[in-house]
């Protein structure tokens, strides 16, 4: 997920949807809990998500 993220940013695009079937990860990255996880590509994913 993390490296899609960076490569569509790379390509220009800010606004993508996102499947995954992991649904505590989507719970921890949504919540905004992710910002202080000690897991540090859940805290990488939660900046890409973050970003304008």
């Amino acid at each position: 997920m993390l490296e899609g993220l960076k490569l569509a940013w790379e390509r220009g695009f800010r606004q993508v949807e996102v499947e995954t079937d992991n649904a505590l990860l989507l719970e921890i990255l949504h919540s905004g809990f992710a910002c202080v996880n000690n897991i540090a590509k859940v805290r990488l994913l939660h900046t890409w998500i973050a970003k304008d």
